[in-house]
């Protein structure tokens, strides 16, 4: 792996892992926040009920007051004095108990006290409701504050609507109606009533600054004639969400994971393109044993490809000495046939040898040659074929050819094959001038030969696979006699090509170099 690549990586992973991380601090973080909002709703309903029941116990107190005021007229002042007392003494948040003599004339109401208890935190406040409290219904209890006096309540009831009749006021110190225990060390809590806070008691562990909103338990307790309403809320500290010891756990955790799990990833992956290799291995060894089963069976039509030349002429030229010797006549022919035959047995070992040469990579033996002569053999080797096919050869070539450094057998071999091919074509045709045209003219340090016939050309489509290997037009053939010519032209840095002639016909050249600048006489 590349360093650039490795680095990619490594990216990916800590992305991975950061966002593992992140994702469990918000899980956390969202579990505590569910969790602290369930325990404020819980604590709220328990200081909801605590309240409405204390709230509940000032409205009994009023009532046994309110009792012991009809009793009597005047009503009883020691019971009422006791009974106070004991009020105020059981009860601590009730700090201050009045009974009240109203007396109206006209609009205006006075108060005068009738009883009063614990009379050191008795000041003039009641005289502030004694207008409000005439006006309400006899046993009606209502809530009044006090701007002078912040941390009370007040709550009046009046007894009768005689005049002059008896009112009673009790103040509550809300500081006292929740116990120290009842209320966590967590929680902001207030009391208030008709939007005027009445207490304020904060958290022991006050949160300086948080992320996250506090949720807030606020409702009015369960008493009509006490609206007070208790809001009870829990600051959330980062440091309580985000638990530093689990996320550091989990930090560690999750990255071995991914390490481990990356490291496992690499084996799995050196093993499969291990897997992969040793298949592409395998399949690479299929391929040059079938690559080495074809290039025998290429080696073999090859070899029986050419020998099938030299063993056509030996054919040909022993069933003519055949005749020859039968006939008794013309024994100077007879010769003659022998004499060629053993030429065609000698080609064909050199046809044997060079294909060994092939074989062991030997370089071909370059000898300056003389075209020409080349040309007259494989015509005077042709002629009879021909002759049988109606097809005349011309040849042409210059006086004096330059010699070319080449192997003579191998291009007797290329131009028997282009030869043979174009007298094959011709046969094809209907034409009565079958007509087939060899020659070489030098130039520009070059020796150019060219094989022409008169017949119908090759097709559009075949000229651009002409010199492939196995590719063959016609019935019966291997596709390997134009390969090998292109071939053996190239090992001795020549060019074959092919065209059609405008005239008709098809037409091949063959470009060589020149050996020097002497020449061979024809």
């Amino acid at each position: 792996m590349t360093g650039k690549r490795a680095w990619q990586t490594y990216l990916i992973i800590a992305a991975i892992w950061l966002l593992i991380v992140l994702l469990f601090v918000a899980y956390s973080a969202r579990q505590s926040i569910n969790q602290a909002r369930d325990e404020v709703k819980q604590t709220g309903m328990a200081l909801h009920r605590v309240l409405s029941q204390r709230a509940a116990q000032h409205d009994a107190h009023l009532t046994s007051l309110n009792a012991l005021i009809l009793s009597a007229n005047p009503p009883p002042v020691d019971a009422l004095r006791q009974v106070s007392r004991n009020i105020i003494r059981f009860y601590p948040r009730i700090s201050i108990i009045d009974v009240l003599l109203l007396t109206r004339e006209g609009t205006t109401v006075s108060a005068q006290p009738f009883l009063m208890v614990d009379e050191s935190e008795h000041g003039t406040v009641a005289d502030d409701f004694a207008a409000s409290i005439a006006v309400q219904k006899p046993g009606e209890v209502r809530t009044y504050i006090s701007d002078k006096v912040a941390d009370r309540y007040y709550l009046g009831k009046k007894s009768d609507n005689s005049n002059p009749g008896y009112a009673i006021v009790m103040a509550i110190n809300p500081a006292l109606m929740i116990e120290p225990n009842e209320r966590p060390d967590w929680a902001d809590l207030s009391l208030s009533i008709d939007g005027k806070t009445i207490l304020q008691q904060h958290s022991d562990s006050p949160v300086s600054s948080s992320f996250f909103q506090p949720p807030v338990f606020s409702q009015q307790i369960d008493s009509q004639n006490q609206p007070i309403i208790l809001t009870l809320s829990r600051p959330i500290a980062l440091s309580e969400v985000i638990d530093s010891f689990r996320v550091g756990v989990l930090a560690a955790f999750s990255l071995l994971v991914l390490l481990i799990s990356y490291s496992l990833w690499q084996s799995v992956r050196a093993a499969k393109k291990a897997e992969q290799k040793a298949q592409l291995l395998e399949h690479e060894t299929r391929l040059a044993h079938a690559a080495r089963v074809n290039s025998m069976g290429e080696l073999a039509s090859g070899i029986a490809h050419e020998l099938t030349q030299p063993l056509t002429a030996l054919l040909s030229q022993s069933q003519a000495a055949l005749r020859l010797e039968a006939s008794g006549e013309r024994p100077d022919l007879l010769k003659q046939a022998l004499t060629a035959n053993v030429r065609e047995a000698s080609r064909a070992g050199e046809i044997l040898k060079r294909m060994r040469n092939y074989m062991s990579n030997h370089e071909p033996q370059r000898k300056q040659m003389d075209i020409s002569q080349s040309i007259r053999d494989v015509s005077e080797l042709l002629r009879t074929d021909l002759t049988q096919r109606n097809i005349t050869l011309l040849i042409q070539t210059e006086k004096n050819t330059p010699a070319i450094m080449g192997d003579a057998v191998e291009m007797e071999q290329v131009l028997y094959n282009l030869i043979r091919n174009a007298a094959d074509s011709l046969v094809q045709t209907e034409k009565t001038d079958k007509q087939i045209s060899v020659t070489a003219r030098s130039g520009q340090g070059q020796l150019v030969i060219t094989v022409s016939d008169n017949g119908s050309g090759i097709a559009d489509d075949v000229l651009p696979r002409l010199f492939e290997p196995f590719f063959t037009t016609r019935n019966g053939g291997m596709g390997l006699g134009l390969a090998l010519c292109a071939t053996l032209i190239e090992r001795i840095d020549g060019e074959i090509t092919a065209a059609n002639r405008p005239e008709g016909g098809a037409e091949f050249t063959i470009t060589l170099p020149v050996a020097d600048a002497s020449s061979i006489k024809v």
